[in-house]
């Protein structure tokens, strides 16, 4: 049987048989696997250190390192500040309005050094127009812009105790606006008296 078959099916891979006799047999290639594709899943953040600060990313909500400048989960530029107690910023409004002369807001949202500056000179009562000030300023802001700033998620306060609060802190403005009408108006009855008075002592005269 091997002298049939001739040398052609027993050369080597690789080498031409001789002329006449068919070609060695050579096994078909081994099937290759695909190239993989590159996954959209992203592995979740690794856990902080045990005592390392965090904060919270205004965009998701999730707590991530406090040197992290992008969230790993959301890919949002972190400008947020180390997450600790939530600052309640209708809170805050109603203490600068009401005690903010002795700098109590100043001392609720962690700024001791203010808050005894304020403490120092409430005195002078020069403390109270700033932190009257400093409310307006509170109230203009976004919710996100207060928690980016003073940490804690992104929350929605109530309609009803922001316009109550909005009231309160332009009461002065109304209250001032008020004393101007009634100055005006005891000026302007004020000076028909004086008006009346001269007349009579000219007459007199």
């Amino acid at each position: 049987m091997s002298q049939n078959q001739g040398p052609g099916w027993g050369a080597p891979p690789g080498e031409q048989p001789p002329v006449g006799q068919p070609p060695a047999y050579q096994p078909p290639p081994s099937p290759q696997p695909p190239p993989e594709q590159p996954s959209q899943w992203a592995p979740p953040p690794p856990p902080t250190q045990a005592g390392w600060p965090t904060k919270y990313c205004p965009a998701c909500s999730s707590t991530i390192d406090a040197r992290a400048e992008i969230c790993p989960r959301c890919g949002v530029a972190q400008h947020g500040v180390v997450a600790g107690e939530v600052k309640s910023r209708p809170l805050t409004i109603l203490l600068a309005l009401l005690l903010g002369n002795f700098g109590v807001h100043r001392f609720y949202l962690g700024n001791i050094a203010w808050g005894l500056a304020y403490l120092l000179f409430f005195w002078t009562s020069v403390p109270g127009f700033i932190a009257w000030l400093e409310a307006l300023y509170f109230l203009t802001r976004s919710n996100e812009e207060w928690a980016q700033k003073y940490g804690g998620r992104v929350q929605q306060p109530n309609g009803a105790a922001m316009g109550c609060l909005w009231i309160l802190a332009l009461l002065p403005l109304l209250m001032i606006a008020l004393l101007v009408v009634l100055g005006v108006a005891g000026l302007t009855l004020l000076g028909g008296e004086i008006e009346s008075i001269l007349s009579e002592i000219e007459n007199q005269i």
